[in-house]
């Protein structure tokens, strides 16, 4: 019996960006790759994360992977210069990216913005560590988000999304007073906050 309850396991999800990549993406992805690191972006979070394309993909009939058309590298590199940075300042411990580029229909079905910098491959959504410190993220996008364009969303506490379409954050009703980067402003499941529920 354990036999076959084995046999009918689930692919794990390593073993379906295998698959996707042996049907016919496998050069493509080696490409994408090539330009990233010709763009000095050679310490990069797995190309398996960078490539998923939204978290309700199978509910959405969607791709579970997508790699950006070329035309949008470039500003898909700049997200990923912003990603490394906050990386390498260790804002970025144990996140996971759960979203990157979406066309048109996965972002609708995802509920996406119509405008959703998703779309044109420069977003991307994190799950958070529960210790992650938001505030010292908050910091930092206060420092260098004029400069860089740095766009922070907060869905929640551990979910979050970050771009480089314009300075500016929002929370959980896609407005500025709901951020967290907002002094006072709480956020739903608030893994920050001792008292939260």
């Amino acid at each position: 019996m354990a036999i076959a309850i084995a046999g009918c396991r689930a692919p794990s999800p390593s073993e379906r960006y295998e698959r996707w990549l042996a049907d016919g993406q496998r050069e493509k992805v080696a490409e994408y790759r090539g330009y990233l690191r010709a763009q000095g972006l050679a310490e990069l979070p797995p190309m398996q994360q960078l490539l998923r394309s939204g978290r309700r993909w199978r509910r959405c009939g969607a791709a579970e992977f997508a790699l950006p058309p070329k035309p949008m590298w470039p500003e898909t590199a700049r997200t990923l210069r912003l990603i490394a940075d906050l990386r390498a300042a260790g804002l970025l411990e144990g996140v996971e990216i759960t979203s990157g580029y979406r066309n048109a229909a996965l972002n609708r079905c995802e509920g996406g913005s119509s405008r959703s910098r998703h779309m044109s491959g420069g977003a991307y959504d994190f799950d958070l560590a529960r210790d992650a410190d938001t505030q010292a993220l908050c910091d930092f996008w206060r420092r260098r988000g004029p400069a860089s364009g740095f766009g922070l969303g907060f869905y929640d506490a551990r979910h979050l999304h970050i771009d480089t379409a314009g300075f500016r954050t929002w929370g959980e009703d896609y407005t500025y007073r709901t951020s967290q980067c907002v002094p006072g402003a709480r956020l739903k499941h608030d893994a920050n906050q001792p008292d939260a529920p």
